[in-house]
């Protein structure tokens, strides 16, 4: 328990003596006077350390001399113990000598270029105690006053109070840091080395309450290295400080007991276990203020863009990518948006590697300092991008894939599932692979609070498809998707979780929770059965999401589950009467004869070749009408011998019996002019020459006479030198 808490309020202005009193109000007392009044003062408060607040009016006439004191007098011994008086009001009055800070303070920090130590030591020490009765606002403002005054002294000292007050603090004051922390980095590049020292060590004590954000102030001396490892050090340092101060304080007695001091308070752990989550789950880029990049590149940015020379449109990236340096939150300004439209579709037309990497490269950046603005331009870019995952240039593949990974965190998987299902069923093997990768390390990330199952329901056909392709890399990196997925659903396949443990950790990470608590993405664990395995849900919608088996095959297909309600056995039915049917006898073969054309030609050739045998065709007789059997199977009619088509003619010399037949190419015949006279002489159509057309297992058809107009068309005209 505090001491001061259980002490009496003592009015120690009562108890000073006049003589010393008068010395000290009064004017026109000498500077030993002063002191010694001041000294006898100090005296008393130390022997009653709880001061009377009753009545505060019998302060003003002190503070307002101690303030002259510290404004004008000249003599160090006379000021340093107005210092310590101020120090020692401050400790007795607590809280209440918060209506005299605007008194002290500027004066105080008035006197903080002293050359002497002593003097800055004691002004050190004043500070301290009177920053502990007031709020970090109120100090705020003096502070970058502070900050201008060009004496290295004074930043020393200055310095040196950020250290103590940062090291005494459970909590970080969010708009004090962000006001001051810039200023401290700055003073860290200051020309004297004591003040870049104790820039240092102020910015080592903002460690420990900031954690790996305060790297959000860092950026101007990220690469001074020996400055990085000072801060690590000095936050040891600040480290221990704040344990000794823990120390100092009183413990709370008992569950229910706190600290008594004015005002109320959490208990000494509850701020402890309160300042150790806070600098663990600090985002430093909370505590920054947006700005607008568009403000900063230059106008002609736009022209280089879409310039035809490459070099140009390099030019004009390295332009908007420079004015992003340095910058830790960025606002997407009307420009903006409009430059990072103009990149998405270079990425997507431009041929050129090193400009389309580039602007995956300025994409990714703006994605990571602007966040969750970057949603709807993400919508965009992902279909370009899984697209372009199939150059085979390392360069641009590997900046598409940051893009890619960084993007995914800045809008929920089911605003782009569309656009992942596309890629998994792209026709080129490495856009399928890069797709299932980027998938991979995104249900790695996740857990059973932040994973949507809708979406893994939706892609898990495409995935398991993707598991039976028959590139190798896409099955194995398909796998990796179950395994991701199963890992975040709480199954596990021991070879490949282990590996996604390492590399992304058990929880989801930091960029996953945030983007699940911005979009208020609630995916649940899926429940275990306590009932034994028959007993199942009575409904289909309570049954938990579908889960991947890893000892399953995979198939192209996914069978809906069903509840073991809705499962009945079909009542049987009898069968419908069916009528007999006979079965079907084979038609007879019948031989069907040659087509006659009729004439003495063709008689003639029939007389000088052998036929073939052939059985007499049967042929049913005719039936009347009235008498015709209504069965199915009826006679079949005579069949209508189909004839040559003209002025074609197959080419065959007569053969022996029984010896092959030898075939030649169908010729065609040549047209004679009709009218032309005939002569007695032969003809040179070749259609006329006895000959037939052979087909296997039948007798050579005879050839059409001479006279028909089909077989012989009208001679050519002779011409005029016969």
């Amino acid at each position: 328990m505090d001491e001061w808490s259980i002490l009496d309020e003592v009015d120690v202005i009562a108890k000073w003596p006049t003589e010393h009193k008068k010395a000290v109000l009064e004017a026109g007392a000498k500077w030993k006077e002063r002191k010694e009044g001041l000294e006898a003062l100090n005296t008393i408060i130390e022997s009653n350390p709880r001061l009377a607040t009753s009545s505060m009016t019998i302060y003003g006439e002190l503070m307002d001399e101690i303030r002259k004191i510290l404004d004008r007098e000249s003599n160090i011994v006379v000021v340093t113990t107005a210092i310590r008086t101020v120090e020692l009001l401050a400790r007795g009055l607590r809280q209440k000598f918060g209506g005299y800070v605007g008194m002290v303070i500027p004066f105080l920090i008035k006197r903080a270029k002293d050359k002497k130590k002593n003097v800055r030591d004691s002004i050190l020490s004043a500070l301290s105690s009177v920053s502990d009765t007031t709020s970090s606002e109120r100090l705020l403002k003096d502070i970058i006053d502070w900050f201008s005054i060009p004496s290295p002294e004074s930043k020393q000292t200055l310095l040196s109070f950020l250290f103590s007050y940062w090291c005494r603090q459970f909590q970080m004051d969010i708009p004090f840091v962000k006001a001051v922390a810039p200023l401290v980095v700055k003073a860290s590049t200051d020309s004297d080395v004591t003040v870049r020292d104790k820039a240092c060590q102020a910015l080592g004590a903002l460690k420990r309450l900031m954690g790996d954000a305060i790297s959000a102030f860092l950026v101007p001396i990220s690469t001074d290295t020996s400055k990085i490892e000072k801060i690590q050090q000095y936050l040891e340092e600040a480290t221990e400080e704040f344990k000794k101060f823990q120390e100092s304080q009183p413990k709370s007695v008992g569950n229910s007991e706190k600290t008594e001091e004015e005002g109320g308070g959490a208990s000494l752990s509850e701020e402890t276990e309160s300042a150790a989550t806070s600098s663990a789950t600090m985002d430093p880029w909370e505590i920054m203020d947006s700005e607008d990049v568009g403000k900063k590149i230059e106008k002609g940015v736009e022209g280089q863009l879409v310039d035809k020379n490459w070099k140009e449109r390099v030019a004009g990236g390295e332009s908007i990518k420079k004015s992003m340096d340095g910058i830790g939150r960025i606002e997407i300004s009307e420009r903006l948006h409009e430059l990072l439209k103009i990149l998405i579709k270079i990425i997507e037309k431009d041929v050129n590697v090193n400009v389309a990497a580039l602007s995956a490269q300025i994409l990714k950046e703006t994605a990571q300092k602007s966040r969750f603005a970057f949603a709807s331009l993400a919508h965009r870019a992902f279909p370009v991008v899984f697209d372009k995952l199939k150059d085979k240039k390392a360069v641009l593949r590997d900046a598409l894939v940051e893009f890619c990974d960084e993007a995914a965190v800045t809008t929920p998987l089911s605003a782009y599932s569309e656009a992942i299902i596309t890629a998994l069923g792209s026709k080129n093997p490495q856009t399928r692979q890069q797709t299932a990768l980027f998938l991979s390390r995104f249900y790695a990330k996740n857990d059973t609070k932040t994973v949507e199952i809708d979406v893994v329901k939706q892609l898990v056909e495409h995935i398991l498809k993707a598991t039976n392709d028959a590139d190798k890399e896409v099955r194995e990196a398909s796998l990796r998707i179950v395994a991701s997925i199963q890992q975040s659903l709480g199954e596990a396949i021991p070879s490949i979780i282990e590996e996604l443990e390492k590399e992304y950790g058990s929880t989801a990470a930091p960029e996953i929770l945030r983007l699940a608590k911005h979009y208020k993405i609630g995916g649940t664990a899926p429940p275990k059965p306590s009932a034994p395995p028959t007993k199942r849900a009575t409904s289909a919608a309570a049954a938990p999401p579908p889960r991947i088996s890893s000892s399953a095959k995979p198939s192209g297909t996914v069978r809906p589950v069903q509840s073991a309600a809705t499962r009945r056995a079909p009542s049987p039915k009898a069968p419908p009467p069916t009528a007999t049917v006979p079965p079907m006898k084979p038609k007879p073969f019948v031989a069907r004869p040659a087509p006659s054309f009729g004439g003495a030609g063709a008689a003639a050739g029939l007389a000088a070749k052998p036929k073939a045998t052939v059985a007499p065709a049967r042929v049913a007789p005719r039936v009347a009408p009235s008498s015709r059997p209504t069965s199915s199977l009826r006679p079949m009619a005579p069949v209508r011998p189909t004839p040559i088509a003209p002025n074609v003619v197959r080419h065959t010399v007569p053969v022996a019996p029984g010896a092959p037949l030898a075939r030649k190419p169908v010729g065609i015949a040549r047209p004679q002019t009709a009218g032309a006279p005939s002569t007695g002489g032969p003809t040179r159509s070749r259609i006329a020459t006895p000959s037939g057309i052979a087909r296997p297992g039948s007798s050579a058809l005879p050839r059409p006479p001479s006279n028909s107009r089909i077989a012989r068309p009208p001679s050519r005209p002779s011409s005029r030198n016969e």
